[in-house]
């Protein structure tokens, strides 16, 4: 799960190998660790850029904290979470695409044990809430990822109800 999101926020090359069904290997660990070790070179003080490592995090944080840590991995959870996060970037074909990569490596592609008004109401006491906002990492494409997005309440809640459906 972290080397599909790592290549979301990567693109390029990375993007290519994992969304082919290539094998993680040591080249593909090695471009996930740079990709990462960028995006903190790029913002030590995690002020800005930094949060694009949170995509998928907002809702699968929500995900495990409503199962009690105790029904999905965290990478099961933030894999849920990134589905979410690509329908509110509305990238419905990257949704899709994503979708059959976890499930081919058998991680969950639907929330089950968890209620989603429970899982949305625990997205509004997210760490990373500015006043009434919870900002969100959305995905425009591979490599194109932008943290602080604002996301109306209804589109968060139909995300997240269509992970349970």
């Amino acid at each position: 799960m972290e080397v599909l999101k790592t290549a979301l926020i990567a693109g390029g090359a990375l993007w290519e190998a994992v969304s082919g069904g290539g094998q993680v290997d040591e080249r593909m660990i090695f471009a996930c660790a740079l990709t990462k070790l960028r995006v903190v070179a790029a913002d030590e003080r995690d002020g800005g850029l930094r949060q694009v490592l949170n995509l998928g995090h907002t809702i699968g944080h929500a995900i495990e904290t409503s199962t009690g840590y105790g029904r999905y991995r965290h990478g099961e959870a933030v894999g849920l979470g990134l589905l979410a996060a690509l329908r509110l970037s509305g990238q419905d074909r990257l949704r899709e695409e994503v979708r059959e990569l976890l499930r081919s490596h058998g991680l969950p592609v639907t929330l089950a044990g968890a209620p989603a008004d429970e899982v949305v109401a625990l997205i509004s006491h997210d760490k990373k809430r500015l006043g009434a906002d919870v900002p969100f990492v959305l995905v425009r494409a591979p490599g194109e990822v932008q943290q602080g997005c604002s996301v109306p309440d209804g589109e968060v809640r139909a995300a997240v109800q269509e992970l349970a459906a």
